[in-house]
């Protein structure tokens, strides 16, 4: 089975971690501009005057919304409020080769859109995040506990404190000539359809179809993307030190693809054993995706801890 490609590993290995326009992608699509930041979300349950909790569903690198498309059915017949959001650069959110991507400044963000969302209503977040959005999901429950009811990573890019950013790629991506060729690479080769088909296959552990693959694909054709995930690697510091020890203060669930070859098993137990009272539950044959490709599974865990949690 292919493992993987470079570039992927090189991101998820390397970091802490503009749709415009009146139409909207989805029936429940919305929009809102923080800091000159628009970001694109959906929600589900708006409606209900006593939801049972309110998710915040936050995707990986290069995926949108659409990567929820398994869950959020779930959620909302369990009475759950959820919204799930585009991070900057990627789905529908606008593009900016200049924004901060670390992880705390995508949460001061996430947060001041939060509370633009939820005016007077003080109900706290329970937070999700996969991949590269665990670590803002992480991020996100640090900035503010005492607006999380809870935190899940799922298959996560976490930190124990979060400055490890590398100083040496940052300067080489910033270098001209290597951002050039960086750039053109990520725009002709990463984001074509075929390869980026066969790096879901390395996620998934079996080749996506069409449908799925297109679903990925459409957002990130939006122009500005590449320049957004090369920024990614050229402007990530920090804007705030935080340490993962303050979780303790919240409940904690991380699931994890035992099969996971893009962010491994072993970074999920290395939290655990800095928080032990996080719960860790392993889908034994699920790689990278397991709520894409194990929903069932998946929905039953997720579910189970936010009703132990949301009374």
């Amino acid at each position: 089975m292919r493992k993987p490609g470079l570039l992927l590993f090189f991101f998820c290995s390397l970091l802490l971690t503009g749709f415009s326009g009146s139409d909207k992608p989805y029936e429940n699509s919305r929009f809102d501009t923080i800091d000159s930041v628009r970001f694109h979300y959906r929600v589900w349950n708006d409606q209900i005057l006593h939801p049972r909790g309110k998710v915040l569903l936050i995707h990986g690198f290069c995926g949108s919304t659409f990567c929820w498309r398994n869950n959020y059915d779930t959620l909302v017949k369990a009475g759950y409020k959820v919204i799930a959001i585009d991070l900057p650069g990627f789905g529908y959110s606008g593009r900016d080769a200049t924004l901060n991507q670390s992880q705390s400044n995508r949460a001061r963000l996430i947060w001041e859109l939060l509370k633009k969302i939820d005016g007077k209503d003080t109900t706290k977040w329970n937070i999700v995040g996969h991949s590269m959005g665990g670590g803002t999901a992480e991020a996100v429950a640090l900035t503010n506990l005492q607006r999380t009811q809870s935190l899940t990573i799922v298959d996560g890019m976490i930190f124990i404190e979060n400055g490890n950013v590398n100083k040496r790629v940052v300067g080489l991506v910033n270098y001209p000539i290597y951002k050039k060729i960086l750039l053109s690479y990520t725009q002709k080769t990463y984001l074509s359809f075929n390869n980026f088909r066969r790096e879901l296959k390395g996620t998934y552990g079996f080749l996506p179809d069409t449908v799925t693959t297109n679903g990925y694909l459409k957002p990130l054709q939006i122009e500005g993307t590449a320049e957004t995930v090369v920024n990614l690697l050229a402007n990530s510091k920090e804007i705030k030190p935080l340490n993962a020890e303050a979780l303790k203060q919240i409940p904690i669930l991380i699931i994890w693809g035992k099969k996971d070859r893009t962010i491994r098993l072993r970074n999920g137990k290395k939290l655990k054993r800095a928080v032990p009272a996080i719960e860790l539950q392993v889908i034994p044959d699920a790689r990278h995706m397991p709520m894409e490709t194990h929903p069932a599974i998946f929905n039953s865990m997720l579910i189970e801890f936010l009703n132990r949690n949301n009374h």
